[in-house]
């Protein structure tokens, strides 16, 4: 699973929160007034945690759902991944503007820079050496597109296709754009695609991730669900028929 993710400290200025987005007073209160859950529920956390915790430990038994994952992908996903390709967006940011588009290989020297300046705490769901940025690039479960700032690749957001017809989206970027707002906006600009494409669009965020909850609040996702480890949210009208 991925999560939304900028390494920064909370924002200290608070806005105005969109309705049905939690502060984080919010969702603590929220935690801790939670009855026990059901054996469904708490068999599906424990198994969410369990996973995670495989892709955080780069076991085998992860690498092997990833490649069921991968297979599913090349019958169902393969017309998703074509039309993301064409999949363009302008990201309005603090004083400029980004474009975000489709990462091919012809991206790679690019995009494996771009993950070498990746030393923060909470990082893709991937290696990040070269020869892992070719592989992302090609790899069937994974639409990656790119954040590009005055010609320059500051920031990735990856969508990754889990069977049969879910996808969980990250992003990160570099400090140097982090005020900017592009991160933001460029998981927002993935939610018409992801809508057109009747996928269920969620992200994971680690509890202690304040400032990547709030943003994927910003961006139209709720919280649907909580673990020990982190919070599930679903973006789009199909929460209402998956809390």
């Amino acid at each position: 699973m991925s999560d939304a993710s900028d390494d920064r400290p909370a924002p200290p200025a608070k806005r105005a929160l969109p309705p049905g987005m939690l502060s984080p007073e919010e969702v603590e209160a929220r935690l801790a007034a939670q009855g026990p859950s059901s054996l469904g529920g708490r068999l599906r956390g424990a198994a969410e945690e369990w996973i995670y915790d495989l892709n955080a430990r780069g076991h085998w038994l992860f690498g092997a759902y990833e490649w069921l994952n991968v297979q599913c992908a090349r019958l169902v996903f393969r017309g998703v991944r074509r039309r993301a390709m064409s999949y363009t967006a302008t990201l309005e940011g603090k004083g400029g503007r980004a474009e975000m588009r489709f990462l091919t290989p012809s991206d790679e020297e690019g995009f494996a820079a771009l993950l070498s300046r990746f030393d923060f705490a909470h990082q893709p769901p991937h290696a990040l050496d070269a020869v892992t940025a070719g592989r992302v690039l090609r790899r069937t479960s994974y639409l990656p597109f790119g954040i590009f700032y005055a010609g320059e690749l500051v920031g990735y957001v990856l969508v990754r296709y889990l069977a049969p017809r879910s996808a969980f989206t990250g992003v990160w970027s570099i400090p140097a754009v982090y005020n900017k707002g592009f991160s933001q906006a460029a998981v927002k600009a993935t939610h018409p695609f992801m809508r057109s494409q009747w996928l269920f669009d969620y992200v994971t965020v680690p509890l202690e991730n304040v400032w990547s909850l709030q943003g994927a609040q910003w961006a139209g996702w709720r919280i649907i669900r909580s673990n020990k480890r982190f919070h599930v949210l679903l973006r789009g009208t199909e929460i209402l028929d998956n809390v």
